[in-house]
């Protein structure tokens, strides 16, 4: 077999649809585009394409061939991309996946930073918190939190979802502040319900273990945007992601109580196809989203002395 520019012709030749076309593209002659595909064939052995005056189609060899040329050579441009990293600027559309409330709280507002430092990459969100297939869906990369089971996607530990219990200052002058688990039965608690109906359970990390608490909330509500919304404006405490408190904490709007049972929370991941080589874009934004989080401390509570490892193994996208 010679090398890959006959392999190149025949694909783009699929993808344009005409000889003529491919040949204007590739800056060749029709006559020069057509001896390639038939050299190609007849290294094969097999026919390729059904060729007419008037259509252009694939045989059965020529389309499993085809699907199959398409993976080689995007392998081969990732692969040119991975080792050209270092030293050039990543461009063209990156498509990534995420939930709402990490889209929201952690990453559009700090998206100037990824636009600063990549500004030939084209960003697509498609922001859901519903699980996305990556293949069907077109993404190149997602962000998941919590547990994932095993599966051939490849998930990279980038943090946790600390919890924080919070309140306004105007609530916590007229209410004041919880000192203990116990005291939170006597404060108006306002809590996320998932669509299910069930209420979310705080977590705390106590002396004695992780601790999950049912709360007689004051107030129920089915967005973690409108709690944000309602503990600022001083109707009540809440538990909930650091990372989603965080603008309104800088602000002064929001203060941290019972510190010292902030919980770790849900593990947060980077999760993308498991393919041998890596885009230049993919590995620019998982470089980005990891050092956005190792520096605000959103997802991350670390062991004095230990330090949180960055794992991969591969698992399934679930939200």
């Amino acid at each position: 077999m010679e090398d890959f520019s006959a392999i190149s012709t025949f694909v783009r030749v699929v993808e344009a649809k005409s000889f003529a076309a491919a040949a204007s593209q590739l800056g060749m002659t029709p006559s020069g585009v057509s001896r390639a595909v038939s050299r190609l064939e007849t290294q094969l052995g097999a026919r390729l394409l059904f060729r007419s005056t008037r259509s252009l189609r694939l045989t059965d060899d020529g389309a499993s061939f085809h699907a199959r040329c398409k993976e080689i050579l995007a392998d081969l441009a990732e692969a040119t991309e991975a080792l050209n990293f270092a030293n050039s600027k990543p461009a063209g559309k990156l498509r990534v996946g995420i939930s709402l409330s990490v889209g929201r709280a952690a990453v559009i507002p700090r998206l100037t930073e990824f636009e600063q430092r990549y500004p030939d990459i084209r960003l697509e969100l498609s922001m859901s918190d519903s699980p996305s297939d990556l293949n069907g869906e077109g993404l190149d990369c997602a962000i998941r939190v919590g547990e994932l089971e095993d599966s051939s996607l490849i998930a990279r530990k980038i943090g946790y979802l600390s919890n924080v219990v919070c309140a306004s200052p105007e609530y916590l002058r007229k209410h004041g502040a919880p000192r203990s688990i116990e005291d939170l039965k006597d404060h108006r608690c306002i809590n996320y319900v998932y669509p299910n109906g069930r209420p979310r359970q705080w977590q705390f990390d106590t002396p004695g273990g992780q601790m999950s608490v049912d709360i007689d909330a004051h107030m129920l509500i089915n967005d973690g945007e409108s709690v944000l919304q309602a503990v600022a404006a001083g109707m009540g405490i809440t538990q909930m992601p650091r990372m989603m408190a965080a603008c309104l904490l800088d602000k002064g709007m929001l203060e941290l109580v019972m510190t010292d049972t902030t919980s770790t929370g849900k593990p947060v991941w980077i999760v993308y196809p498991q393919k041998k080589h890596l885009s230049a874009r993919v590995q620019a934004f998982i470089e980005w989203v990891r050092e956005l989080f190792d520096r605000t401390n959103q997802c991350t509570i670390a062991t004095p002395g230990v330090p949180r490892p960055v794992r991969e193994k591969p698992l399934a996208a679930v939200a």
